[in-house]
């Protein structure tokens, strides 16, 4: 199974894993202002995983607006 940065465009795969980690960041900070970090962070890569195999660039871009 390729991974991410083989199955996109190298600008495509670097920004998915920047937004991935700025998510991550927020949702901690978020979380521990409100008492509730962990739960938040499980949010966060939950919504990633099931998107992680996602090739196509349209969709990922769709993915990313919502």
């Amino acid at each position: 199974m390729p991974s991410l940065q083989t199955a996109l465009p190298p600008e495509l795969a670097n920004n998915a894993i920047r937004l991935y980690r700025e998510c991550l960041r927020r949702a901690k900070y978020i979380g521990h202002r409100q008492h509730n970090t962990q739960l938040l962070v499980d949010m966060v890569r939950q919504q990633f995983k099931q998107n992680m195999h996602e090739t196509d660039p349209e969709k990922i871009q769709q993915l990313k607006d919502k």
